[in-house]
């Protein structure tokens, strides 16, 4: 018996059991036709509009259509393998047995004569197509990772375009199944683009329409819809990346990619839905280049704040045009008459600029629930938002289109604690501060700011906003009057002229509250004898009142504020000189807010951002702006990120001391805002020019 006489015998009667076990082993020679009825889930027409379809079904499996049979019946193929194992037709046996299996869905057994034929004839001439079938046997019975190799192997080398097509189609589905969707698409893409009649191609249209709507990135998208424009591949993945745009409130670029659509394939089924988006798109963007809106409340209770700040605007203005004499601008101006507790007519009034006025942006409103209103219609409407004041909003759940130009609760923290570490070496510190939503972030904020940048925060005593009295407070920091100082040294046996001082954990206070409540405590430190210890403050404390009233006990305080209009900083002279010569009078925070996030949007007109996207473009990138409230960057997150002043008393005076950099930048790598941490009192990068 030949050697190789008992495996070969071995390895039929076990395949043969195999067969039994999944059909007949003994079909009648003949041809196969090209069609597979593998797909039991409707497949997706190449015409239908991407992300629309509604619970998507798991897709039936891609098979090849088998190769046609040998005209000689698979068992006297069998029976003379047996006879003959090392036979001149062994090769050629192994190969047709194979492709009996492979037509009758045998695909583990298919793949066994064809691992056979590859280990004991390597030198036959049918090891190329046996490669080729056993990649696609591998992959049709599911053996995903071992049937890449060949699969590859196969694709260097087959030179037809039909064979080439259903390698392709096969590694497409091997790349899904490790995880790779954008290779599985590119090979489906690349199956159809080569052979458009491809059997089952409906199911790879539809397994392209899956990837891309379910798992790459719209950024992908965009890139495959590019990359196949001119294959069968290519209006499925255009149609994706245009509901993708729109979702993602980018109406210019879908509006762009619809109309692409509409150039490259006129005569696709979904032409007419294209030409109804193009439309819709084209009148949400029908905006008035230069054309801005401006949202405050210019009557009612908060008139006096909303007309300094329509102020800084018109400054604005004027100092934007003449930079840019060649500049149009116009501006849109509504009055919210709302307050503080009612968002009023916020709502109505920009939906009122941006549809009948088609502003490319809106300023605005003041009051931060009044910004909200506002900004729901501004996200719906995908119009950029840029609110100067509001300072309660979360941004980070509102929308990409809003941005907020405000002096924010966390900006402060970081400023504050920025220069007290930093700049004045302090490492202990306390909080004193009101039990309220601005009290309790602030303190919270500065705790976490001082812990980060290596202090330690060791007590924190809160106060009730309408106290007048703070006393307990002073007690519960370690303070004590002067009877409870003699009754200390009493006990502690000191005599008369003894120095005695009260040893307290902290060397400065943090008192997140207005001036008026500042001045109630500043005169309690002392008299509780708490000496040495420097008082910190936030915006709050920059008023007159300060001096007026808090005499003495508010000398070397040190606070924070987004603007100063006695800096010697020229941007700062500069506006604070023309502001008195056209209003008469100083500029306050309200002014420079205005100023500042009016001459941002105008800017940005400046530089190309005459639509709606551009302008949300160019505010998502806003890094170095130069304002009379300092270096200010803005960011994808829409919160401000800039200088602050640093701020104290000095002989009865409140003095500028410096510009702070609180520990957060952002810089731009690979063409995309960057967040990162760091203490640089500048700013890298420049404003963004738009495409």
């Amino acid at each position: 018996m030949n050697r190789y006489k008992f495996w070969i015998t071995a390895l039929l009667s076990t395949l043969a059991l195999a067969a039994i076990g999944c059909g007949s082993a003994t079909a009648p020679a003949r041809q196969i036709t090209t069609s597979t009825p593998e797909v039991s889930t409707p497949a997706i027409p190449e015409s239908s509009p991407s992300p629309r379809l509604p619970n998507l079904q798991p897709l039936g499996k891609w098979v090849a259509s088998p190769l046609p049979l040998p005209n000689t019946p698979r068992e006297v193929i069998s029976k003379q393998l047996r006879s003959n194992p090392d036979g001149p037709r062994a090769d050629s046996d192994l190969y047709n047995l194979a492709l009996y299996e492979f037509a009758d869905r045998n695909f583990d057994t298919a793949a066994r004569y064809l691992q056979t034929l590859e280990k004991r004839f390597p030198l036959s001439s049918l090891y190329e197509e046996s490669e080729y079938l056993l990649g696609l046997a591998l992959q049709a019975g599911g053996r995903y990772r071992d049937a890449f190799l060949p699969l590859r192997g196969s694709l260097s080398k087959e030179k037809t375009t039909l064979r080439r097509a259903l390698l392709l189609a096969a590694l497409g589905e091997v790349y899904e199944s490790r995880k790779d969707p954008y290779a599985a698409l590119e090979s489906y893409a690349k199956a159809l683009g080569l052979h458009p009649a491809l059997p089952n191609a409906s199911l790879l249209r539809a397994r392209i329409f899956s990837l891309a709507k379910m798992s790459l990135t719209t950024t992908q998208v965009q890139t495959s819809a590019k990359r196949f424009k001119n294959e069968p591949a290519g209006p499925i993945l255009r149609l994706e990346f245009i509901h993708r745009a729109i979702a993602e409130n980018r109406p210019e670029t879908a509006l762009a990619a619809a109309r692409l659509f509409l150039k490259d394939y006129p005569k696709h089924r979904e032409i007419e839905k294209t030409r109804k988006i193009v439309s819709q798109l084209r009148d949400e963007l029908d905006v008035k280049q230069g054309r801005v809106g401006v949202l405050l409340p210019l009557s009612g209770p908060a008139a006096a704040a909303g007309e300094r700040v329509y102020q800084g605007v018109q400054l604005a203005l004027r100092h934007a045009l003449e930079q840019n004499s060649r500049l149009r601008i116009q501006l849109a101006v509504r009055d919210t008459r709302s307050t503080a507790q009612k968002a009023g007519d916020a709502s109505a009034k920009a939906t009122e600029l941006i549809e009948k006025e088609k502003v490319v942006a809106l300023i605005g409103p003041f009051f931060s629930l009044a910004t909200e209103e506002a900004a729901s219609v501004a996200h719906k409407k995908n119009t950029p938002l840029i609110t100067p004041f509001a300072i309660r909003m979360d941004m980070k759940k509102s929308s990409p289109m809003v941005f907020r130009n405000s002096l924010t609760n966390q900006l402060q923290s970081k400023g504050i604690a920025a220069y007290a570490v930093q700049n004045l070496g302090i490492e202990r510190f306390a909080v004193l501060y009101p039990d309220d939503r601005d009290g309790r972030e602030l303190a919270e904020f500065f705790s976490e700011d001082i812990r980060k940048l290596g202090g330690r925060v060791v007590k924190m005593i809160s106060f009730s906003p309408t106290a007048n009295d703070f006393g307990p407070q002073m007690r519960a920091l370690g303070g004590l009057s002067d009877a409870q100082l003699r009754r200390r040294r009493s006990a502690l046996g000191l005599k008369k002229n003894e120095p005695y001082k009260i040893k307290l954990p902290f060397d400065a206070l943090f008192v997140p509250t207005y001036h008026d409540k500042a001045v109630l405590i500043s005169p309690q430190v002392p008299f509780y004898n708490m000496q040495g210890i420097r008082l910190l403050g936030g915006r709050g404390w920059n008023n007159r009142d300060l001096i007026r009233y808090g005499e003495k006990y508010v000398e070397r305080a040190t606070f924070v504020d987004g603007f100063f209009p006695d800096s010697e900083e020229p941007r700062v002279v500069r506006f604070s000189n023309d502001f008195i010569r056209l209003f008469g009078r100083k500029p306050d925070i309200f002014s420079a807010l205005g100023y500042d996030a009016a001459m941002i949007v105008f800017s940005g007109l400046a530089k190309g951002g005459d639509s709606r996207d551009k302008m949300r473009t160019y505010l998502s990138r806003l890094i170095g702006f130069e304002g009379v409230m300092g270096l200010t960057d803005m960011g994808p997150d829409g919160d401000t990120k800039r200088q602050l002043f640093v701020l104290t008393v000095k002989r009865r005076k409140i003095e500028h001391l410096q510009m702070v950099t609180p520990p957060r930048a952002i810089a731009i790598k690979d063409g995309a805002p960057q967040i990162s941490n760091g203490t640089s009192s500048s700013v890298s990068g420049q404003n963004p020019t738009l495409p």
